[in-house]
């Protein structure tokens, strides 16, 4: 089975780093995709890491009350090789927009927007 990194998450904008306060599973438990598994606490708020994927718990190498920083490493989930696919192909894809966001070079919608309707005033004729 694949193993998944549990990996610290951008929280914020300025946020750079969280204390991890509770595991809310144990290692060998099975979890859900999107279900909470790890209680951290930033400066500004309390919040719960979710599971990239379903699977089991293989292993929390994070310990309690410590600092990580964004993109640290927390943990292990054992995952099927049909998540395991899956999960990569969203991360690349929230990886490749993160990185186009910071470049500024975000996708325009193809749809025409009230602005680009608008009648354009037309010069006076003499």
């Amino acid at each position: 089975m694949p193993v998944i990194p549990i990996i610290m998450p951008q929280l914020g904008e300025s946020i750079a780093e969280a204390a991890v306060v509770s595991f809310l599973v144990k290692p060998g438990e099975s979890v859900e995709a999107d279900q909470d598994i790890i209680e951290v606490e930033t400066s500004k708020a309390t919040l719960n890491l979710v599971a990239p994927c379903g699977g089991k718990i293989d292993k929390f190498i994070a310990k309690l009350s410590e600092s990580y920083p964004v993109g640290a490493t927390l943990g292990y989930l054992e995952a099927s090789v049909e998540a395991a696919e899956k999960t990569s192909a969203e991360a690349e894809r929230k990886r490749r927009k993160s990185l186009r966001m910071r470049r500024g070079l975000t996708f325009r919608s193809s749809r025409k927007t009230d602005k680009d309707t608008r009648s354009r005033p037309r010069p006076l004729q003499p």
